[in-house]
């Protein structure tokens, strides 16, 4: 192909509606949210109800003791604890979504599962329970910012905050590092 061939074929014009779709087939595509199906463990954090997917949460159990780590105090990392023969960081959600968690000697750990072999200690106030998770969310206001939550639904006992486990373990990971 000779030079003056090459030069007409990118100095033509475009077809009426070329860029518009161009622009369609390039939009990255909006998925929708799967329903959230499974059950939820109902948990107290300060003055929240908040709720995870029990696929994360892997046990609940009394606060033995917080082994400090030097030059961490005032973080997200609490320290270390010993849970069935492992040691796990232990590491404050109340700290990490801001939220303003009541002195009591009743707090427990409930024990989260990211992935595989990658455990996390995380004391709260109460378990209230476990049910099956809502299809239907809903975005009521909350004192938590958005991008916390995958949502709230409605119980008996009043409203529960879902939180998004996959932002909560990224979250965690980066205020640890």
């Amino acid at each position: 192909m000779s030079e003056s061939q090459r030069a007409s074929l990118f100095d033509r014009p475009m077809p009426p509606g070329y860029r518009d779709e161009l622009q369609v087939l390039m939009a990255p595509e909006h998925a929708k949210p799967a329903p959230r199906r499974g059950s939820v463990l109902l948990f107290q954090l300060g003055p929240l109800r908040l709720a995870l997917p029990t696929r994360v949460t892997s046990a609940a159990s009394p606060v033995m003791h917080i082994a400090r780590v030097p030059h961490r105090s005032g973080t997200v990392l609490l320290g270390l604890v010993a849970f069935r023969g492992e040691i796990l960081p232990c590491c404050s959600v109340a700290r990490l979504l801001d939220v303003a968690q009541t002195e009591t000697g009743a707090a427990r750990m409930l024990i989260l599962q990211e992935s595989p072999g990658r455990l996390w200690a995380v004391p709260i106030d109460a378990v209230l329970g476990i049910r099956l998770a809502s299809e239907h969310l809903s975005q009521p206001p909350t004192p938590l910012l958005p991008h916390w939550l995958s949502g709230s639904f409605d119980d008996d006992s009043g409203v529960f905050h879902l939180l998004d486990d996959d932002n909560l373990f990224r979250q965690i990971t980066l205020a640890t590092a």
